[in-house]
């Protein structure tokens, strides 16, 4: 890619409480505990000592950009008590990535909540938006000045799936489709509180959500039923969160984070609680042959473009903030980077305004249920050693980034 804009990321995503270790402040580490997993988190990959040497590691894959998120029941782990420790640190992270040539993109809430959030509540009260901006103002305070690019909320639709309705994270309430609607109401505020709260500390700042966007198709188009479905399950997934944000949502995004990782193909079916949305078709009855990675997510590289395509109507800029593939493969993992990287190309040659690529994940994590079995890394981890061995993708990624350095027409 090349074109006049210099200032395209290129980089990879983590998350804190999936990279960091001994996070025993949020609802997650409880959740844990609790023995209703067969997997703990523990430590993790131990970033929150290790970090200088894995961004030793991105910088040396050519990449110019890290995403990483800030754990908040670190800096809060009691209600309106900061941890100044905690936020030192946090600066010393960004400090690190500066000294390294890599542009910080810092999300402030990726699926974990302080322990003391959820057990008040969760996203289910609405002081939860005064909570949030809360926490949003004292990083802004903290970190405003270091930190040009944030995003408030990781995925509010993927959480409130998983807490609310099909109940396995936390809060573990399943069939609670009004709690769900009620917690995704407040979500959005939060971003939209988050949002002025960010921009109070800083003008320039660019702030959005990072939003799952799953690229949905009817199974059968020549089937009315099928269509509908899927016109109703695209609207819930991809839109409206959005709405919620309020009348003109381009007034609180700077850019919309774009996570991308399968394509969902729908088929009506008169069953279950959710039969108006239809059910994911798994079956490989169509032209083209399927491909599914470890979790059974479809490899469909082409939904990129189209997802890009899809919220290009916002008139914001794009990010794509997280993209990869749970694979034991290795050549798969390259063909995938290769393709959707391509597929990125078509959506930017055609006049869609994407600032940034941001491949899942920098190292083999703790992948929530999934535990340690899911394998999206550019390295591997010895979980004994702690050591990170990249993988054929990587050397592949960091031709990727030296080639394409600049986006553009």
């Amino acid at each position: 890619m090349s074109g006049p804009r210099s200032a395209f990321l290129w980089g990879a995503a983590t998350a804190s409480h999936q990279v960091e270790g001994g996070n025993r402040w949020n609802d997650w580490w409880e959740f844990e505990q609790s023995g209703r997993l067969p997997y703990r988190s523990e430590e993790a990959c131990r970033h929150y000592e290790l970090y200088e040497s894995d961004f030793d590691l991105a910088r040396s894959l050519s990449h110019n950009a890290q995403r990483i998120s800030l754990e908040w029941s670190r800096i809060e782990p009691i209600e309106g008590l900061w941890n100044i420790a905690a936020i030192t640190h946090y600066r010393r992270v960004i400090a690190a990535m500066r000294a390294r040539g890599l542009e910080p993109v810092v999300t402030l809430q990726h699926f974990t909540c302080p322990a003391w959030f959820t057990r008040g509540g969760g996203w289910t009260r609405a002081d939860s938006v005064r909570r949030f901006r809360r926490y949003a103002g004292y990083v802004a305070a903290q970190l405003g000045a270091d930190v040009r690019y944030w995003l408030t909320i990781n995925e509010p639709t993927v959480f409130i799936k998983h807490a609310y309705v099909t109940g396995d994270w936390p809060p573990c309430m399943p069939g609670s489709w009004f709690k769900a609607l009620l917690a995704m109401f407040h979500m959005c505020r939060a971003h939209v509180a988050g949002y002025r709260e960010l921009h109070s500390r800083r003008a320039d700042a660019m702030v959005g959500f990072a939003h799952s966007a799953p690229f949905v198709q009817p199974c059968r188009p020549g089937k009315l039923r099928d269509r509908l479905a899927a016109r109703l399950r695209d609207f819930v997934l991809n839109d409206i969160c959005f709405l919620m944000m309020g009348p003109a949502p381009r007034r609180v995004l700077d850019f919309v984070g774009i996570n991308y990782y399968t394509r969902q193909l729908v088929v009506w079916r008169p069953k279950g609680a959710a039969w108006l949305f239809g059910s994911e078709c798994t079956a490989d009855h169509h032209a083209a042959p399927r491909a599914f990675n470890t979790l059974g997510w479809e490899i469909y590289p082409a939904g990129l473009e189209g997802i890009l395509r899809r919220f290009g109507k916002y008139g914001r800029p794009l990010m794509i903030t997280e993209n990869g593939i749970a694979t034991s493969d290795e050549d798969e993992r390259t063909r995938y980077l290769d393709t959707h990287v391509a597929s990125l190309q078509k959506a930017v040659d055609s006049g869609i305004d994407v600032r940034g690529y941001f491949y899942w994940t920098l190292m083999d994590n703790y992948e929530w249920t999934a535990g340690y079995t899911a394998k999206f890394g550019l390295a591997a981890v010895d979980r004994q050693s702690q050591e990170r061995s990249p993988r054929p993708a990587a050397l592949r990624f960091k031709e990727l980034c030296e080639r394409t350095r600049h986006p553009g027409g």
